[in-house]
C-alpha cells in the first residue's frame, strides 16, 4: 500500500495493483512532484495517462485540484482506481476513470476540444511513446500547461521546442522527473 501524502486526505491508504507489469511511484518521486508543482495544483484539471493506482490524481484531489482523469489501458489498474476511488468516498465529478490506451483517449479529448492544466505521463519504462505524446499534448493544454514525464533515468530524451521547454529535471533512484512547461 502506499499513503496520500498530503491534503485533506492525508495518510489515506490506497490499494495498488496487483500485477508486476504496473509500476507504482514512490513516496520520494511523488513527493518531488507535488512539491515542484504543488503551489499550481489548487483548482485544476489534471490528466494522468498510465495512472496505475491513480496515486497522482489522488494526491492532486486531496490538494485541492478542481478535477482528474485517470487514463489507464489494463484492466487490472482501472479496478484498483475504481475501487480508491470509492474508499475516499470520491464523485465522478472529481475523479473521472478511463479504461482506455492513452492515444485512443488523447484522440476524444483532442475531438472534444478537452484541455487541462497539469498532464501526469508515466508509461512503461523504455517504450517509445513520448514522441507521439509530445506530439498530442499541445492541442490538449493551456499556454500556462505543465506535463510531467515519468521515464527511467537511462531513457534519453529531453524535448525543447516551440510549444514546450524543460523547466527542471529530478533523478530518485531508477526514476526521473521532467517538468515541461507550454509556451
Amino acid at each position: 500500500m502506499i499513503r496520500i501524502i498530503s491534503g485533506k486526505y492525508k495518510g489515506f491508504k490506497l490499494d495498488l495493483v496487483p500485477s508486476i507489469k504496473t509500476k507504482s511511484s514512490s513516496h520520494l518521486v511523488r513527493k518531488a512532484l507535488f512539491d515542484t508543482i504543488g503551489g499550481f495544483i489548487k483548482e485544476t484539471i489534471l490528466l494522468d495517462l498510465f495512472a496505475g493506482t491513480g496515486s497522482y490524481g489522488f494526491e492532486a484531489i486531496s490538494r485541492d485540484a478542481k478535477k482528474v482523469y485517470l487514463v489507464d489501458n489494463s484492466f487490472i489498474a482501472f479496478k484498483t482506481i475504481h475501487k480508491n476511488k470509492k474508499k475516499l468516498n470520491l464523485s465522478n465529478e472529481k475523479v473521472i476513470i478511463f479504461y482506455s490506451d492513452a492515444f485512443r483517449i488523447l484522440k476524444k479529448f483532442i475531438q472534444k476540444k478537452k484541455r487541462f492544466d497539469i498532464v501526469v505521463l508515466d508509461p512503461p519504462y523504455f517504450s517509445d511513446y513520448h514522441v507521439r505524446l509530445f506530439q498530442e499534448l499541445d492541442k490538449i493544454t493551456y499556454s500556462r500547461s505543465i506535463v510531467v514525464y515519468e521515464m527511467h533515468h537511462k531513457t534519453n530524451f529531453l524535448l525543447d521546442n516551440d510549444i514546450f521547454s524543460l523547466i527542471k529535471t529530478k533523478k530518485y533512484g531508477i526514476k526521473k522527473l521532467n517538468f515541461y512547461k507550454r509556451k
